[in-house]
């Protein structure tokens, strides 16, 4: 049955949830002291778009555009790392592919005393998560407990600062329908009094923090929709939509998945694409893994496809390791550079292999750093990443090692649909499945069957789904 949007659902602050009377005094403590420090709330910013230089019908929300705000679709995302703008991408190109005028509001694209505070603490949850990845020991154990613990007081504190955060969104038709990917976005819209609010629910591991009260929360599998059941949330502010995938990967995904069925009976080089996260975390592993299967490179059984993003430092590094091990590579740096080699090189058995082993990919914006990705997944064989959003793409993958123990519960996700590996702790164990994938067909064969089983049972269609439910009338 097709899922609706309801306007009697629950409305009321926090679910109806008690929070408790420490939790709020909590709250509101550490909500004055940003309040203080930053003088957030004293402002109404006004609002322009431009048009976006990558993907055509899509306007960007900033204090800096040209063209005045009207009534449309408004999709809500905030740059912190890759995942969040990556469910953004994922929502508005069905948007854009039903030629629906949308808006990308992106927090921090707004210069405000509001974004400066919530920009700090994303630069420090950077820097965490690479320090978590990089020594691992205690301090990934500290950070995974802290990615694990978004309890009732996280959620009070957040629907508290949203708000004081409604300048951001000043000036935007209340009328116009939000489907946000970032909780607090969400909120804001909530505080805003905005008819039609979908939240986008990342990971498949269930927080409070993760959670919109009065807005109707959308998740990508059915077990993380019977944990917040049995957490509290109202069932008419809960639903299971599938997972959020881009519109010409979910569309392709059949078709893909049979071309690398035939590059696998034609022994093809295997073809890993391995992107770096948003916080720039898995360069040590990577580094790792090239050594360790360095072999498998030069003799071409396997070719690494590494997307750095914009992470200049993560490139260097890995060009100069590249080098010591005297294994030759092609870097790809701009837009125009990524679109020819996708062109050049179809999943289809008939292609040109003779490419250098590994590839770098680097690309000076935000923008085309996550999009590249998306674009590199169509014509790649494996997916290798950590449990982030790309976890739910329709990709056979090889999992590396997390960053928060919240994303352990994603791999569980694809392990149960069949297109996905257990998670590799350890480089060594990654190098073994690398081999696994370079040397037998088993384990790749029966991926891309149950990728094309999932497909055709609309596992991958979530944000397709949220389109349709926005925009009905």
């Amino acid at each position: 049955m097709p899922l609706n949007y309801t306007s009697c659902m629950n409305r009321e602050p926090m679910f109806g949830l008690d929070t408790g009377f420490i939790s709020k005094q909590t709250a509101g403590l550490i909500r004055g002291i940003l309040q203080k420090r930053y003088s957030i709330g004293e402002s109404s910013i006004p609002l322009f778009s431009s048009p976006s230089p990558l993907y055509p019908g899509l306007e960007l929300i900033s204090d800096k555009g040209q063209n005045p705000i009207g009534s449309r679709l408004v999709v809500g995302s905030i740059r912190m790392g890759y995942g969040h703008h990556r469910m953004a991408l994922s929502v508005y190109s069905h948007s854009l592919k039903k030629n629906i005028p949308t808006y990308l509001h992106d927090l921090l694209a707004i210069e405000s005393p509001e974004s400066k505070a919530i920009g700090d603490i994303d630069s420090g949850y950077s820097f965490f998560s690479r320090m978590s990845s990089e020594i691992g020991g205690p301090v990934e154990w500290i950070w995974g407990q802290l990615m694990s613990q978004g309890n009732l007081t996280s959620l009070e504190l957040s629907c508290q600062l949203a708000s004081l955060y409604k300048g951001l969104m000043h000036g935007i038709p209340k009328d116009s329908p939000v489907i946000t990917t970032y909780p607090l976005n969400g909120q804001i819209a909530v505080a805003s009094d905005f008819q039609k609010t979908i939240h986008l629910i990342c990971d498949n591991y269930p927080q409070y923090y993760l959670l919109v009260p009065g807005a109707l929360n959308l998740v990508q599998s059915p077990s993380s929709y019977t944990k917040y059941i049995e957490m509290g949330v109202p069932k008419d502010n809960l639903a299971v939509a599938g997972h959020w995938v881009s519109e010409d990967i979910v569309s392709n995904a059949v078709t893909d998945s049979e071309n690398r069925v035939r590059r696998i009976d034609a022994k093809k080089t295997r073809r890993f694409l391995i992107p770096i996260g948003g916080a720039g975390a898995q360069k040590g592993y990577i580094l790792d893994l090239i050594r360790l299967t360095k072999s498998y490179l030069i003799n071409k059984k396997a070719a690494y496809w590494i997307n750095t993003g914009d992470h200049v430092k993560v490139l260097k590094a890995i060009e100069e390791y590249l080098i010591f091990q005297k294994i030759p590579y092609l870097s790809i740096d701009s837009w125009e550079d990524l679109l020819t080699f996708i062109t050049r090189h179809p999943l289809r058995s008939d292609d040109n292999e003779n490419n250098p082993p590994v590839v770098l990919f680097h690309f000076p914006s935000h923008t085309e750093a996550f999009s590249a990705t998306d674009k590199l997944i169509r014509i790649a064989d494996v997916l290798v990443t950590k449990p982030s959003e790309l976890a739910f793409f329709p990709i056979p993958k090889l999992f590396i090692r997390r960053v928060g123990d919240h994303e352990a519960a994603s791999v569980v996700r694809s392990l149960e649909l069949g297109e996905g590996t257990v998670e590799c702790r350890e480089v060594m164990h990654a190098k073994e499945l690398v081999q696994i994938f370079t040397e037998s067909e088993d384990l790749l064969l029966r991926m891309n069957e149950s990728i094309i089983k999932n497909t055709i049972e609309g596992i991958y269609n979530g944000s397709k789904t949220a389109v349709e439910m926005a925009t009905a009338n």
